[in-house]
């Protein structure tokens, strides 16, 4: 079983994902990192040039599509029996699809895909491993949201509009915050029945928004930020021992410093 920290990125063989663990494994040489990949062969290919790059952490790789549920209930037996525990889920892996015609079935295609990937997955691989989440000393759940997922600031700031993908991060986003609630009420009635108070188990979910980056999933947008630079914001909250950051909130780094992003 593991003593240091086991953190697995969902979907991580590159972009975003990749590049949370050219960071965070820089920084974490004594964590276990688990990288999923729908292809493992992708995933073995993009581990060994993490290793190459000069990452230390330990890097294991494992076969996931986040839609099938038989893979992720082998996804967490694998954790269990080689960890026991998870101290940090990153759920990483997420879409964008674009209408092809303006037809009806094809507006229903395209938002039901998004709304499984980056909504409903969400939220069954997050429940799927609370379990051995109880397990670890300061558990976390990131989740990738964009900034098209904040309804305050759709309404109020100037930003790229594609209704299907952003309720998709909305909705991610309401996963977070209610998966904190019913959290904060297993801690709360633990408490009431006098059973004891340690912060140990309990989880924090986040949601964090990394800006616009340069990778295949914006099409390599020139305006886009390096992707290890929308890593941070995910790394700071990794490392976070103290409990700085409560958890339901939503997190971004700009300018150097962790900013939180109204809902």
């Amino acid at each position: 079983m593991s003593t240091g920290r086991v953190i697995l990125v969902t979907g991580a063989n590159r972009g975003l994902g990749y590049a949370i663990l050219q960071v965070a494994g820089a920084r974490n040489a004594a964590s276990t990192f688990i990288m999923t990949s729908r292809k493992l062969e992708a995933g073995q290919e993009a581990a060994a040039k993490l290793v190459k790059e000069g990452v230390k952490a330990k890097i294991e790789v494992i076969p996931l599509d986040v839609t099938n549920d038989d893979q992720i209930l082998e996804t967490v037996k694998y954790v269990e029996e080689k960890h026991g525990k998870l101290d940090v889920l990153v759920n990483n892996a997420g879409i964008i699809s674009f209408i092809k015609d303006q037809s009806l079935p094809e507006l229903r295609r395209v938002t039901n895909e998004m709304l499984d990937v980056n909504l409903t997955s969400v939220a069954v691989i997050s429940t799927a491993f609370q379990p051995l989440l109880h397990k670890a000393e300061n558990p976390k759940v990131i989740n990738i949201t964009s900034g098209l997922g904040s309804i305050a600031n759709a309404m109020t700031k100037k930003m790229v509009r594609y209704p299907p993908y952003g309720a998709s991060k909305v909705g991610m986003n309401g996963v977070t915050a209610h998966m904190q609630s019913v959290e904060n009420d297993r801690i709360a009635r633990e408490e009431a029945e006098g059973a004891a108070t340690s912060k140990t188990g309990r989880i924090r979910f986040y949601s964090v928004a990394p800006g616009l980056l340069n990778t295949a999933f914006t099409h390599y947008a020139a305006m886009g930020k390096d992707p290890k630079d929308g890593a941070e914001v995910v790394v700071q909250l990794i490392m976070d021992d103290q409990r700085k950051y409560p958890g339901g909130t939503q997190w971004e780094f700009e300018e150097g410093q962790m900013r939180e992003v109204p809902w």
